[in-house]
């Protein structure tokens, strides 16, 4: 176990980040080249069952109760304490509950397999059985994959992350890889899945070896303890209502798209999605190492908490603007060699939509963390119930009259606000960090108004001109932040 200061050094912490990075990214290269031959292989009906069951092997994690983030942080917390604690009764607590919990959703998605298929998703007579037994397949590896995730958690509150991408980067290829090759043998989804369980079966394995040889409580046992799962429930019980509630908000969309129009249409989407979503590793790999450094920080260094929070919110700001800005200038052509004619036609408007939205969406990211890593859980899961019912709504009417053009302008109005909610709520619970709060509602405004201009530009030449343009305002705005961002992942101090 590394000390305080190893946990919070910059060099640690960048380090981290690109492990966490090259954990994310790998599987994103594999996908690129394998979602078109998926989408052949299986058809696009069946490819559209396959990624509500990709999403259900990691939206299904939510039965954890939020106890795996809990238990990042409370370990974490422990750590920026510099005290030497007894992790057995937290640690085997969290995961009989989580266990517990994980059997539980496993009987409940098995009853609701066949409900799920035949009267959720409008999918076709010919292809229902098949896709009930892909359900229930998905429901017999349940608990290990929830198991899993309070593993990950172990893991990264120790800044283990070069562990963690040793196994996520064949885990993750396999993703997408195992479903191809039972593809080649026969177009079942039922295999697919099996193919996917036995993966993340294996990753548990592999997983609870390395956490044990980091926690060596793991290998001894121990009972239930009252006290500690009181405190694991306490602040998991808010964690699971955004984790229930933030993905389902996430894929809200699939679901209407499936039930209100068809299956082929959930291709369309879900690809563009994915593709989008897959390229959220950026903001996600930095959250993911910033989450259990917060914490630490909270307990023992206020300024470095303060100083994280600006150059991670500079690092993902910038990268994600000239990434989505790449997206949203060259939908169509991107659709075009990608994935030809027909995905260009009927996905590039929802594409652009989408690229802004998830742009909006990452300067959500720390807001986020910082809230749930202080503590304050409960503000961000009351933020996202009050936003769930106009949600749907809006998804429901925009979806019926605008087909999945409708389903993407839904869904970035959602998450604009939600991006205001978040930094609202983070300035209200940490003044220190106003003025970086104020800067990124500044910088919402400033990126809403030049995607709007952004929009109007139907000439190549002119976006070519528009990009670089804007990357020139970009390094004249930044030059003075340039040092300390190189700080940030060189420097062992500061």
């Amino acid at each position: 176990m590394i000390s305080t200061t190893e946990l919070l050094s910059s060099k640690v912490l960048a380090r981290n980040t690109l492990w966490s990075f090259v954990g994310l990214a790998s599987p994103l290269l594999v996908a690129f080249f394998l979602i078109p031959l998926l989408i052949e292989a299986f058809g696009k009906e069946r490819f559209g069952l396959l990624t509500i069951i990709w999403m259900g092997v990691g939206y299904f994690s939510l039965f954890d109760m939020g106890l795996s983030r809990a238990l990042t942080k409370l370990v974490a917390d422990q750590l920026g304490k510099n005290q030497i604690c007894d992790f057995g009764p937290l640690v085997w607590s969290a995961l009989w509950l989580i266990l517990l919990l994980g059997t539980i959703g496993s009987i409940v998605l098995l009853f609701c397999a066949e409900p799920l298929v035949n009267h959720v998703f409008n999918v076709s007579i010919e292809i229902r059985a098949e896709g009930a037994h892909a359900f229930m397949v998905l429901a017999l590896g349940l608990p290990f994959v929830v198991a899993t995730s309070a593993l990950i958690g172990l893991l990264e509150a120790a800044q283990n992350f070069s562990t963690i991408t040793k196994i996520r980067v064949p885990l993750g290829i396999a993703t997408f890889l195992a479903p191809y090759i039972t593809s080649l043998f026969t177009p079942s989804i039922t295999w697919a899945t099996l193919a996917l369980l036995t993966v993340r079966l294996l990753a548990f394995c592999i997983y609870f070896h390395y956490a044990s040889s980091v926690y060596a409580v793991l290998l001894r046992p121990q009972l239930f303890c009252k006290r500690e799962a009181h405190s694991l429930l306490k602040y998991g019980g808010w964690i699971t209502v955004s984790n229930v509630i933030g993905p389902l908000m996430v894929y809200f969309d699939r679901f209407f798209i499936g039930s209100l129009l068809n299956m082929t249409a959930v291709t369309y989407y879900a690809t563009t999605s994915e593709l989008l979503s897959r390229i959220q590793i950026i903001p996600r790999s930095i959250m993911t190492v910033l989450f259990p450094a917060f914490a630490t920080a909270k307990k023992c260094d206020n300024e470095r908490l303060f100083f994280l929070y600006d150059r991670g919110n500079i690092i993902v700001a910038v990268i994600m603007l000239l990434m989505m800005s790449v997206i949203f200038l060259f939908a169509p052509e991107i659709l075009q060699l990608w994935l030809g004619d027909e995905f260009r036609f009927h996905a590039a408007t929802v594409l652009q939509i989408l690229a802004f939205g998830w742009l909006i969406n990452s300067l959500a990211r720390m807001p986020l963390t910082v809230l749930q890593s202080s503590g304050y859980p409960g503000l961000v899961a009351k933020a996202h119930m009050f936003e769930l019912v106009p949600y749907a709504i809006l998804l429901y009417f925009l979806t019926l009259k605008i087909g999945i053009v409708g389903t993407a302008i839904a869904w970035l109005i959602r998450v604009f606000f939600d991006t205001i909610i978040l930094n609202w709520l983070a300035l209200r619970t940490h003044q220190e960090l106003s003025p970086l709060i104020y800067r990124t509602f500044y910088w919402i405004g400033i990126i809403t108004i030049n995607f709007i201009f952004a929009a109007g530009l139907h000439s190549s030449q002119w976006r070519i001109v528009f990009l670089i343009f804007e990357l020139v305002i970009i390094l004249i705005l930044l030059r003075r932040n340039l040092v300390a961002i190189y700080t940030l992942f060189f420097s062992i101090n500061k």
